[in-house]
């Protein structure tokens, strides 16, 4: 196990086995001034991912409503043709 722990991003000593918890030794990964750099990267990441999913999400949506649209207008063409159709039989 590594003794000294280093922020991943400038390199710096973070963390010391012989001085720290074991559990806050694992885990951390960055100084304090990295912390909130890396959180805001991380956090800016989760949020353009979450709206390339959305705008995915979206397109599929629309595409689906669009090909609804389609189907219900061939539906009331084909309602409309068998309406003058019966109406034809009847009125021979």
């Amino acid at each position: 196990m590594i003794d000294i722990k280093h922020c991943q991003c400038c390199g710096k000593p973070i963390s010391n086995i012989d001085t720290a918890d074991y559990y806050s030794h694992i885990s951390i990964k960055y100084c304090a001034k990295c912390s909130e750099f890396m959180k805001r990267v991380n956090t800016l990441a989760r949020v353009r991912n979450l709206r390339d999913r959305k705008r995915i999400k979206d397109k599929y949506r629309d595409e689906q409503l669009e090909l609804l649209k389609q189907e219900n207008e061939l539906l009331r063409e084909r309602i409309t043709a068998l309406r003058i159709n019966n109406t034809q039989i009847w009125v021979k």
